[in-house]
């Protein structure tokens, strides 16, 4: 591409020379020999053609600077425990009208809404430049499926479907993955042990996985929230 943009700027040298010299030739044709036809046809017209031409090699189409034109979103991860405390990172993002993102021309204010969890900012800002925001989704604690809806001024959006999970619960005696609406029974014992999972105990003890810390009875040989053996 360089040397194609070297090798007209030379093209438009020698033609601007040449201009020179047409013009100086048909100026001193005029002098000596004065009739008005060397005056319109030597000067005039080769002078025309010639600017004209110059012209027309010179000029380039204005930039037309795309705007975007579709806000979207996007949630990681889309299905969430419905605790109250589990997050899903939410990215706004410009496209164009072909899909593709692109940047922001001026700041975009980005206004979010949910039918439920709680976003940690329901407005947003892309900056120019910029060609995303993000944000984060902290669940609640109702089980079932949400919008999550995205809306700026003169932009299409794209609304998104999360889940709200039920948190999976572990037999203390056997370590069985349950779900309270689905897998006990209406005794409520384990599925797989036939114990009740979540006895108490007189005798407490703390979950040893860091960060876990649940409160256990004495007896308990795994974790009821995150499932981890527990020493004996």
């Amino acid at each position: 591409m360089l040397e194609k943009e070297v090798i007209l700027a030379l093209f438009k040298e020698k033609l601007l020379l040449l201009t020179i010299g047409v013009l100086a030739a048909t100026i001193i044709l005029a002098i000596v020999f004065r009739p008005i036809f060397f005056l319109v046809v030597g000067i005039g017209l080769p002078a025309t053609c010639i600017v004209g031409i110059i012209f027309f090699l010179s000029w380039t189409p204005p930039k037309v600077i795309p705007k975007p034109a579709k806000v979207e979103i996007r949630a990681e991860p889309k299905e969430v425990i419905a605790d109250g405390k589990s997050k899903s990172f939410i990215t706004i993002q410009l496209l164009d009208k072909k899909g593709k993102p692109i940047a922001a021309t001026t700041d975009t204010e980005v206004k979010l809404t949910t039918t439920g969890g709680k976003l940690e900012s329901a407005m947003v800002k892309i900056p120019k430049g910029k060609e995303k925001a993000e944000t984060v989704l902290i669940s609640s604690t109702e089980t079932g499926k949400i919008d999550l809806a995205a809306d700026a001024s003169g932009l299409e959006s794209i609304d998104i479907k999360l889940n709200f999970m039920e948190k999976p619960r572990f037999c203390m005696h056997c370590g069985t993955r349950y779900l309270l609406s689905e897998f006990i029974s209406k005794d409520k014992r384990c599925p797989k042990c036939g114990e009740p999972p979540r006895p108490g105990g007189k005798i407490t003890k703390t979950c040893t996985v860091e960060g876990c810390q649940t409160v256990l009875p004495q007896e308990a040989k795994y974790c009821v929230e995150c499932g981890a053996r527990q020493p004996d």
